[in-house]
């Protein structure tokens, strides 16, 4: 039987669709996109708020009613005053002969990487970086390298001159860690050297340090191209504009093959306006977001590292990436049950080797951040409980079985109360009690919520007592209704 061809190709078919984030997709297909009440962490988007909100230095309205008077005709193709406005915006000597439009910062990274990579290129890629990266380079057939960050910038001419491509970000898309310029300049060079293309993505420098960009480099240097992210820097997302910088040569032949018109009437006039705000890269706008983005950060740091089991790493940019070490919780389960209470966070742990946990979180205003330690706490709290639940039916089906350890020595935490204490319960199935006669009480936990603390009570780990308990438990009926039955016939007697 003669074999049908195939309509797409191999490479086409092995891309997985594109998200912004699953759990927001997820929502927006539940509720639709006007009902959704959610406080987003999982983007990289200024907290400073949308420009056009900032303290009226740019007319919304003005500026809508100049880009209705152009949604008739087709735009320049050329974006002259918008390539104007962005080579204006980083300066460094750049003309609009630098600057390459397209409707996002993906689509100009496959722009690129369609105009130079064929079948079976080698692309050099850091780890982790988005999935974007290595998605956008298999489309064309080539072969994806990952190298630690530090490896790949002290990578030999024999490994740079075997690859095509290096395509990085700065500061980096996950971690947040920002490349000095001086060190970036050295590479760029070697990768001239060796003929191979870098590409920068410098998405979120504005809101890092702008004075660390390459883009003053790309002038006599046509292996280097810099991207440029409008979204993040202003907040706008809702606006699709990007743009590159690369030498005059390389940005002629870029511009030549991109898409026309790719960029709509409202978006070029909107973007246009806010690329020739007033100080550019250190207009009054960023400077303010540069200036709260560091306090805020080094808040979040400070105050998420002390709820146990979360460790944040250094960051110089408006997110933070943080390790969930020995918590109880995955990843997965972690970003869900947030998400359930309205609050996104990207879950980072596909990107990394089998057994890490991460999680990236973004930086907010005070407030919101502080809502969300809150919520964090709240979730730890519940998923405790459930937890518990879920140990006390073991412990009950174990004790039905005849098998109840009263002690657990090989516990990382034993003795948690004091020695020869009776570990049947490792839970306390009244928690959270909320008696105080109990030796328990409210404290203010790490997350800065308020958390009942059991640490004075060690009535649950008295063997006899423990035993009463248990037995209760077991008897025939509704187990919340045996948990209350066992509160009063035990430890209500002894407070």
């Amino acid at each position: 039987m003669e074999k049908k061809r195939a309509v797409l190709n191999d490479n086409a078919s092995m891309v997985a669709q594109c998200h912004h984030g699953i759990l927001q997709d997820e929502l927006r297909a539940r509720t639709g996109p006007q009902n959704i009440d959610v406080l987003d962490f999982s983007t990289r988007l200024n907290p400073m708020g949308n420009i056009f909100q900032y303290q009226d230095i740019l007319d919304l309205h003005d500026l809508i009613g100049t880009a209705r008077t152009l949604t008739g005709q087709y735009p320049d193709n050329r974006y002259l005053e918008f390539r104007d406005a962005a080579a204006g915006f980083i300066g460094k000597g750049l003309t609009s002969s630098n600057i390459i439009p397209g409707s996002g910062v993906c689509e100009i990274i496959r722009l690129v990487l369609g105009c130079t990579l064929e079948k079976r290129d080698i692309v050099l890629i850091p780890f982790p970086s988005p999935p974007e990266y290595s998605r956008h380079s298999n489309l064309f057939g080539a072969r994806v390298i990952l190298l630690p960050p530090h490896e790949l910038l002290l990578a030999d001419d024999k490994i740079l001159s075997s690859a095509k491509v290096v395509l990085l970000s700065n500061p980096g898309d996950l971690g947040g860690r920002l490349i000095p310029s001086k060190e970036l300049r050295s590479f760029a060079k070697r990768c001239a050297k060796n003929r191979t293309l870098l590409i920068i993505d410098e998405s979120c420098i504005e809101l890092s340090d702008p004075s660390q960009t390459l883009a003053g480099h790309i002038l006599d240097n046509d292996f280097v191209v810099v991207l440029r992210s409008i979204t993040h820097a202003f907040a706008i997302p809702g606006l699709n504009a990007a743009y590159a910088a690369a030498s005059k040569k390389m940005a002629q032949l870029f511009n030549n093959a991109r898409l026309p018109w790719s960029i709509g009437a409202f978006a070029d006039v909107l973007c246009t306006a806010v690329l020739n705000v007033e100080g550019g890269v250190n207009s009054r706008y960023l400077k303010d977001s540069r200036e709260l983005i560091h306090s805020q950060r080094d808040y979040l740091i400070e105050r998420i590292g002390r709820i146990h089991g979360f460790s944040p790493r250094p960051s110089d940019a408006n997110y933070l990436l943080v390790e969930l070490k020995d918590l109880f919780m995955d990843s997965h389960t972690l970003t869900r049950n947030l998400a359930a209470k309205g609050f996104l966070i990207k879950d980072c742990s596909d990107l990394f080797q089998a057994g890490k946990q991460f999680v990236r979180i973004s930086v907010h205003a005070q407030e919101d951040n502080e809502t969300l330690l809150r919520t964090i706490g709240e979730v730890l709290t519940e998923t405790s409980k459930e937890d518990a639940r879920e140990r006390l039916e073991v412990t009950i089906g174990n004790a039905a079985a005849g098998s109840v350890p009263a002690s657990r020595g090989t516990c990382q935490y034993y003795p948690c109360h004091f020695w020869g204490q009776d570990c049947t319960f490792c839970f306390c199935p009244f928690y959270a009690c909320e008696d105080e006669r109990t030796g328990g009480k409210w404290i203010i936990g790490s997350s800065g919520n308020k958390v009942w603390s059991c640490e004075n009570c060690t009535y649950i780990h008295q063997s006899r007592l423990s035993r009463q308990i248990l037995d209760i438990l077991m008897e025939e009926g509704d187990t919340e209704d045996n948990i209350k039955k066992a509160w009063d016939l035990v430890i209500k007697p002894l407070i």
